[in-house]
């Protein structure tokens, strides 16, 4: 497993309520450390508030209370350019890969560095030969280098998320955000990305929170767990040494079973 590399965590939310009107809280009262240089999922059913905590991350949403912290900012005094330097530090993927299909692997890499550059770039020869240099080299460690110049869009689900990892590091993220990466995926494709994310994270320190619905998928490649249900953490705890009766029961905490059939509701 990866290590934190310092005691400061990178994330950290600090008592965060998200109100969205009528009654709809998306976080409640939510509190947790996300490690430096560590994987940490966040485990739940749809619509626990996995989503919503990321977006609380990069400033898509702004808690109604609380605070959250990324790398050392508090997002919620940030704006204009500030809260645009702190995205250029976060990286995102996402469950659908949004890559440009009629655009070639190559360039769909490049646009990675399109918040550091000046102007429109309109086709691949417009980016800097030092840009798509480096891009040839993200492929290269993502295993697609020999795809470059192929349309994104007739690559397969695994390797279409494998060019969005690789897009994402064109960034030089400190945090990398990853949204229900493996959702679209087969099962062996799915534990392909997870193994790539994790030796990515080890090689750069670079801290990755990722949300699933898979226990397995998070029990073999997370440091950490954060099980979320109706918005609150009912899960937080190192993956180190859990066992399979330990692993069965985190399904149980995120999914609300035991609850449920003690109020005589029945299992989900």
């Amino acid at each position: 497993m990866s290590a934190a590399t310092t005691t400061q965590p990178a994330v950290r939310f600090d008592h965060v309520t998200k109100d969205f009107g009528g009654g709809v809280l998306g976080l409640d009262e939510i509190t947790v450390d996300f490690a430096a240089g560590a994987i940490t999922v966040l485990l739940g059913l749809s619509g626990s508030g996995k989503s919503t905590m990321l977006r609380h991350i990069n400033g898509l949403h702004r808690a109604t209370k609380g605070d959250v912290t990324v790398l050392g900012r508090d997002v919620s005094m940030l704006s204009g350019r500030a809260l645009r330097s702190l995205r250029r530090d976060i990286g995102v993927i996402f469950q659908s890969f949004n890559l440009i299909g009629p655009m070639s692997v190559l360039e769909n890499v490049c646009t990675g560095q399109l918040g550091s550059l000046k102007g429109p770039r309109l086709s691949l020869m417009m980016y800097p030969r030092s840009v798509r240099r480096e891009a040839m080299d993200k492929l290269e460690r993502v295993g697609l280098a020999n795809r470059a110049y192929q349309r994104a869009d007739t690559l397969s689900g695994g390797q279409q998320q494998r060019v969005a990892i690789a897009r994402a590091l064109m960034q030089h993220p400190r945090v990398l955000l990853a949204d229900e990466p493996v959702a679209s995926l087969d099962p062996v494709s799915a534990r392909d990305v997870m193994s790539l994310l994790k030796e990515i994270s080890a090689e750069h320190q670079l801290t990755v929170i990722s949300s699933l619905h898979q226990v397995q998928l998070a029990i073999d490649f997370a440091d950490q767990i954060v099980g979320l249900r109706s918005g609150r953490v009912v899960l937080n705890r190192s993956t180190q040494g859990l066992d399979a009766v330990q692993a069965s029961k985190i399904y149980d905490d995120v999914a609300g079973v035991g609850t449920r059939e003690a109020a005589g509701g029945g299992p989900l």
